[in-house]
């Protein structure tokens, strides 16, 4: 019987492991771009997951606040599983054309922030992908790549091994109510001349793509049946049920908005301070994981009537004073799911306490606080000084199931499931 190894996405340490080391294919590079969307059409919660089988289509949309026209036009390139890419040429992974503009636009009509919103789909008659695998769409301006204003990530699997899953508590009583284990068995029957070292797993928690985290080695295995059951890897912190802001409507104060401040230039809206939550009682609700809806309250056209605030977000350390030795982040996809100076709150010495100012679209947003050590992060304590956790927190988890065959020139996604924690 020989070993499978299976190895994180894109990083080959383990729980723990320092931030920054993995490749985010995620960027935005032009500042007057905003609220970059990829999501299956139709449902703008889920994954941007397309499958090979069915080619169901992808929804990509983006403001410009420029509010000038432009030519925009998008490629997509395939990448091997840590995001490196596959070095293929397009006609080894694609149908049709890979530079094509973007033709549908609208410009915002009663909105005080200016912008022109751009929209299409994708696979679409022009172009398709032909092979599965992880894959980076890119947005540029008058058919020059090199001029570049933002990449996202996008996935295309196919059905090539079954993935049975379910959470458990861990069995450490140290952190059997406070974080949560993945378990699961992957068939892989479907497989041909399975050899070692060519099946590489990875489960995110929520839209957490950074802090994926990898099995090493089955725990068992049973025939064609792989089973994933250790103690050591795929523990994920437990966190609470997500904070929420309601910017639906820039005039009716939701309960969480302190006051709205008007100006020449737009709104301010100030967000009623946070402090921590680890004393605070569990409490069961249903929430965005982390991320966001473009709304409004209004029956207005989302799209291109909805306004842009800038938010203030504010945070009470304990006793008021900064946290020594350690970053505080806004977490969410409003900030990317990036920990980085976007999202890293700024404290402010006269009303001690740690703010930060994001220019945001009319909706509905959910966020978190993460605090990390500088000299030795660890993901596994992202939430216990902020949130607190609690086991019976609902979660999402993403299981991506990559595989290159012999002779393959590049890692295929031949699976993906979602398993929910304490599903409502």
């Amino acid at each position: 019987m020989y070993k499978h190894w299976i190895v994180l996405l894109g990083l080959t340490i383990s729980i723990g492991a320092k931030a920054g080391t993995k490749i985010n294919p995620d960027k935005i590079y032009d500042s007057n771009i905003k609220t970059v969307l990829i999501h299956p059409l139709g449902n703008s919660q889920g994954l941007p997951v397309i499958s090979l089988d069915q080619m169901n289509a992808l929804e990509i949309s983006f403001d410009d606040l420029k509010a000038q026209q432009k030519n925009y036009y998008y490629s997509v390139e395939l990448m091997n599983e840590d995001w490196n890419s596959a070095n293929l040429s397009p006609f080894d992974y694609l149908q049709g054309f890979n530079q094509n503009r973007i033709t549908n636009f609208s410009i915002s009509s009663i909105a005080i922030q200016s912008y022109y919103h751009y929209k299409f789909t994708f696979p679409n008659s022009n172009c398709r992908p032909t092979q599965s695998g992880n894959y980076i769409m890119k947005v540029y301006k008058d058919a020059n790549p090199n001029q570049l204003i933002f990449t996202q990530r996008f996935y295309v699997t196919e059905n090539q091994v079954s993935i049975m899953s379910f959470i458990q508590e861990p069995f450490d009583g140290n952190i059997s109510k406070t974080h949560q284990k993945v378990q699961l068995s992957i068939d892989t029957k479907k497989l041909s001349y399975f050899q070692p070292d060519q099946l590489k797993v990875q489960v995110v928690q929520n839209y957490r793509y950074n802090d994926g985290l990898s099995a090493a080695v089955p725990s068992f295995i049973r025939g064609t049946i792989l089973e994933y059951n250790s103690e050591q890897n795929l523990i994920f912190p437990s966190g609470k049920e997500a904070r929420w802001l309601d910017l639906q409507s820039l005039r009716l104060r939701s309960d969480r908005v302190s006051k709205f401040e008007s100006t020449s230039t737009g709104t301010i809206v100030h967000v009623k301070p946070d402090a921590s939550r680890l004393a605070t009682p569990y409490f069961r609700f249903k929430d965005l994981n982390g991320n966001f809806l473009i709304a409004n309250s209004e029956s207005l056209e989302s799209d291109d009537q909805n306004d842009y605030a800038t938010v203030v977000f504010t945070y009470i350390p304990p006793n008021q004073v900064p946290l020594i030795g350690q970053h505080l982040y806004l977490n969410g996809t409003l900030t990317n799911n990036k920990l980085d100076p976007y999202s890293e709150m700024i404290f402010n010495p006269k009303l001690g306490v740690y703010q930060k100012s994001l220019l945001l679209k009319q909706g509905y947003y959910s966020y978190s606080y993460i605090l990390r050590d500088n000299l030795d992060p660890d993901p596994l304590q992202d939430f216990n000084e902020t949130e607190g956790d609690h086991w019976e927190t609902e979660n999402a988890y993403s299981i991506f199931v990559y595989y290159r065959p012999p002779g393959a020139r590049h890692d295929h996604l031949i699976g993906f499931s979602t398993v929910h924690s304490n599903q409502f």
